[in-house]
């Protein structure tokens, strides 16, 4: 049996929207401090299925959601002065990082981006190397693989990482493997921007090593969320567009699409695979408006607040928005992380614009399902 959710409206390729404005990029710069500082409190919430319902009457049921205050809770306990002060040392650490890069430069990118593989048979990080030796006794090439990059100032340890990595495991089996970059991506946001590029060609150097292995190109999986999206299509750009399939959630927006948007060989781009899927959930502040694959899902117009990011108990209005829109970037884990299920169903429409949409001026619209098993 199906179940349903708020549809999601995918923009096709040949659309034209407009540019995001300028301005956008100078309220994000204000805004990156506190980003890096409770971006990890937007932790995903387990993969049960959401009932938002499928009508297009979707006020009432993000209201129900948002009721049931699942993805409050970690704001409002009283462990969120510890998650708080932990990633205000993860501030501190990125501006000695930072530092540290620019006087001294950076190690070798084999020792800054590690690989924490996981698999059916052994669902615990193991970390696989480029030329490892034992690479076939960690991995199983007979099995699809999945690839795994967090963004700016994550790692592989953070809770959404390893839920994802377990669901995936639990849910579509085979190989998956986290990417971790992060003593490249716990630094200054444009520093960190600026690293991606060889992160990614590094990503797809591991996958090359993979196929001489005994995997085959046509196993191979790239997600990313936020900066690891666009690190995702570097990698797939660098195997030559050939992955099945990449997938951004929501690719982060400044310094690659916003305020003026970088060459394609920097980010992220419908040619770096053969089916390039992107989700937006926060498209106006961390993420972007712009199209970069062969479907673009916008989940609930692909802006902040997303359901359940409402923050009703939070009185201070700057707070409540940087609150929603950090909740709003993670979101796109989340779904992604819902749709390792098959019972949850992600589907959009194809439309012009979410007025549109909303309008029910598309409904004759092609119909597509957001995830793996978009075929």
């Amino acid at each position: 049996m199906r179940k349903s959710f708020t549809r999601l409206r995918s923009r096709e390729e040949f659309c034209l929207f407009p540019v995001t404005h300028v301005a956008r990029w100078l309220a994000y710069g204000l805004a990156v401090l506190l980003v890096a500082a409770v971006a990890p409190l937007a932790a995903p919430v387990s993969a049960a299925p959401f009932d938002f319902g499928i009508s297009t009457n979707f006020s009432s049921s993000m209201a129900d959601f948002s009721a049931r205050q699942d993805d409050l809770l970690p704001f409002l306990t009283a462990d969120q002065d510890d998650l708080l002060a932990n990633r205000v040392g993860t501030v501190i650490g990125a501006f000695g990082n930072t530092l540290s890069q620019l006087l001294f430069g950076t190690n070798d990118v084999s020792t800054d981006v590690t690989f924490w593989c996981a698999t059916t048979n052994q669902p615990e990080y193991v970390q696989a190397y480029v030329d490892d030796p034992r690479i076939t006794q960690k991995l199983d090439p007979s099995k699809p693989i999945a690839f795994l990059t967090h963004g700016w100032t994550d790692n592989v340890n953070r809770t959404w990482v390893k839920q994802t990595v377990a669901d995936y495991v639990r849910l579509i089996g085979g190989n998956i493997c986290a990417v971790d970059w992060s003593p490249l991506a716990l630094v200054e946001y444009n520093l960190a921007a600026r690293n991606t590029p060889k992160v990614g060609r590094y990503l797809g150097k591991f996958v090359q090593f993979l196929l001489t292995k005994g995997f085959s190109i046509n196993q191979v999986t790239l997600v990313g969320h936020s900066m690891g999206a666009h690190i995702s299509g570097i990698a797939g750009a660098y195997l030559g567009g050939q992955v099945p399939s990449v997938i951004g959630l929501d690719p982060a927006g400044p310094a690659f699409t916003k305020p003026i948007p970088v060459s394609t060989d920097r980010r992220l781009d419908r040619t770096d695979g053969r089916f390039v899927q992107a989700i937006h959930t926060d498209k106006n502040i961390i993420g972007t408006t712009m199209n970069l694959g062969h479907q673009d899902y916008y989940a609930n117009s692909g802006a902040s607040p997303q359901p359940g990011c409402e923050f009703p108990l939070v009185n201070n209005d700057t707070t409540k928005a940087y609150l929603q829109f950090i909740c709003s970037h993670f979101k796109a884990v989340e779904y992604f992380r819902a749709s390792l299920d098959r019972q949850n169903i992600f589907e959009g429409t194809a439309c012009s614009s979410y007025y549109s949409y909303k309008r029910n001026d598309c409904s004759a619209g092609t119909k597509d399902d957001f995830g793996l098993f978009n075929k």
